[in-house]
C-alpha cells in the first residue's frame, strides 16, 4: 500500500484517539479508554510501516502536523473550541514547515 496512504490512515487513527481521550473525561470512562489504547496501537503501527519507505524527519512532521490540524478542525467542528486567526497562522506555519521538510527530502 502507498506509504502516504498509510500514513493519512495514522493521523486518522491519532486524531481518534485524541477524540476518545477528550470522551473518556479523565480517564474516568471506560468505553474511550479503549478506543484511546486501540486507536493510539493503530497510529503507531501505521506510522512505524510508513518509516519503512519515507525518511523519519519527513513522516513524523507531517504526521504531527496533519494531527494537530485535523484535532483543531475536530475540536471547533465537535466542541465548538476556539479557532481564532492565531491558531490558523500556528496551523499555516505547521503545514509549512512541514512543506519546507518535504521539499528538502
Amino acid at each position: 500500500m502507498n506509504p502516504f496512504v498509510l500514513l493519512a490512515l495514522s493521523v486518522v487513527s491519532e486524531t481518534a484517539g485524541d477524540v476518545c481521550m477528550k470522551l473518556s473525561n479523565g480517564f474516568e470512562r471506560k468505553l474511550p479508554v479503549v478506543g484511546v489504547i486501540v486507536f493510539y496501537t493503530l497510529a503507531f503501527v501505521l506510522l512505524a510501516r510508513v518509516f519503512i519507505f519515507v525518511p523519519i524527519g519527513t513522516a513524523y512532521a507531517i504526521w504531527t502536523g496533519a494531527a494537530i490540524a485535523l484535532s483543531a478542525l475536530v475540536g471547533h467542528l465537535v466542541w465548538r473550541e476556539g479557532f481564532n486567526v492565531k491558531k490558523v497562522v500556528g496551523i499555516a506555519l505547521i503545514i509549512g514547515g512541514v512543506a519546507l521538510l518535504r521539499l528538502g527530502v
